[in-house]
């Protein structure tokens, strides 16, 4: 679902119909304003890229952020985690349908739906996470994690190969919704998390959950869930506010944000969001290809990614810095390439190899990391901000990406090249291996602890 509404737009926009439909006749009656490509297959129209298709993707992040930070909490913490991902689930797929079929040509309407569209996508993406983290074991919880972006990036292939053949601005809207409505249902077949069961309906509720889940005698855990959770029975739920006031704390949630910030930093959604705009420029005259490979370069190196992160060669910390060590090079000889006027193909193939180091490591682990490092208490809190973080700053790219790929497609890629060299110095001096620690003892890595927190009596 997540992935799919990553890169539908990215392809959707550049659509013929899609550009009769809402771009004729609305924003080409200005001085110069026309709604025809030009011969490389790029529209130049200010009023549609720079507002329309801006805004369509700025509203989707707007809605995700307010998701994630203003309903979600409230709703794993008092509902459950599988009621928050139907939830938002639900509200992606109502949406999508909008989009597609219920704006009637309105501007307004049109881009109303894509802030529910976000607005759904927050409140799931919210939840997800969160859910994997509690109901994984810490020797597979990073790779179970991981399948989120697996999935994620699938679904963006799905977009983007569909698409190729059909052209039907409808459904590429829509596809996202059908995917959000089978979520919805499908997640009620998935057992609740049991921390969230033990701290609403008691040990052997549980119990009961874990049985479900493991293999051999679960009442181990079950205790250690349960000790975590009497060492938070005194204090309530970390709110947002308070969660600013204990310097451990306080450090977490910095790094959880600044992580989601600097994923957005590597460029990677520019670049989806934007495919029909960028691939164009760099010499790809078939931008609907292109994006096919980049897509297809991501899954590979999704999978790549998954099968090291819990391996004694991965974890959290190496991926990212390893990672980065292609990301940051590739961009920057891809800017030079393109400024030399080198063929498409080469700049293609760094940004290809880009996206491979991108999804080895900073697609899927800024999404497992935050959801590893608060404790049950901490954790609503934490992941409100770092969820809404991941959000607010897609929503800068998005404002900003559109005139960075006017004024200069090689400058554009010079200054994400930068950016994912910045993050390998943010990697190296804050973030902590994680990998096979349990939960409830994660959080003394980053500093003394108090004693509310559970990871002083375990």
């Amino acid at each position: 679902m997540f992935g799919v509404d990553c890169a539908n737009f990215g392809v959707v926009q550049g659509f013929d119909a899609f550009i009769a439909k809402w771009c004729t006749g609305i924003y080409d009656q200005g001085p110069g304003q026309t709604c025809v490509k030009d011969e490389h297959g790029v529209l130049i129209n200010s009023g549609f890229v720079e507002y329309f298709c801006a805004m369509c993707n700025v509203l989707i992040t707007v809605g995700a952020t307010a998701g994630a930070v203003f309903v979600a909490p409230s709703v794993a913490d008092g509902c459950g985690r599988r009621m928050c991902i139907s939830l938002g689930a639900f509200t992606t797929g109502i949406g999508a349908a909008m989009s597609a079929f219920l704006s009637f040509g309105n501007v307004s309407a049109f881009l109303t739906s894509r802030f529910i569209t976000g607005l759904g996508v927050g409140v799931c993406c919210y939840a997800l996470p969160i859910y994997n983290s509690e109901m994984a074991t810490p020797k597979i919880r990073g790779r179970t994690g991981s399948l989120f972006q697996i999935f994620t990036v699938l679904g963006g292939v799905i977009a983007v190969f569909v698409m190729l053949s059909y052209h039907d601005w409808r459904f590429g809207m829509f596809m996202p919704g059908m995917f959000g409505f089978l979520v919805s249902t499908t997640i009620w077949m998935a057992p609740e998390s049991p921390r969230w069961v033990m701290k609403k309906k008691g040990f052997e509720a549980a119990v009961a959950i874990l049985r479900k889940v493991r293999v051999g005698d679960v009442t181990a855990e079950a205790r250690e869930i349960e000790a975590a959770l009497e060492a938070e029975a005194s204090t309530q739920n970390v709110s947002m506010m308070a969660a600013c006031g204990d310097a451990n704390l306080r450090k977490r949630c910095m790094i959880a944000s600044y992580l989601q910030a600097a994923q957005q930093a590597t460029g990677v959604n520019a670049f989806l969001g934007y495919a029909s705009i960028l691939f164009p420029k760099i010499g790809m005259s078939n931008a609907y290809v292109s994006n096919a490979f980049f897509n297809g370069t991501m899954l590979v190196g999704c999978i790549i990614g998954v099968l090291l992160i819990d391996s004694p060669r991965g974890g959290r910390r190496i991926q990212l810095m390893a990672s980065t060590f292609l990301m940051g090079p590739s961009l920057v000889l891809a800017g030079i390439c393109l400024k030399v006027d080198a063929p498409g193909m080469v700049v293609m193939g760094l940004i290809c190899l880009f996206a491979l180091g991108f999804q080895s490591a900073w697609g899927m682990i800024p999404w497992v990391y935050p959801s590893e490092i608060f404790s049950n208490k901490e954790r609503d809190a934490g992941m409100g901000y770092a969820v809404g973080m991941q959000y607010f700053a897609n929503t800068v790219l998005n404002i900003v990406a559109p005139q960075m790929m006017s004024w200069s497609g090689s400058g554009t890629i010079f200054i994400f090249g930068a950016l994912n060299i910045t993050n390998f110095f943010f990697v190296s001096f804050f973030i902590k291996e994680t990998k096979g620690i349990s939960l409830e003892k994660v959080p003394a890595l980053f500093g003394k602890v108090t004693k509310a927190q559970p990871e002083a009596v375990a």
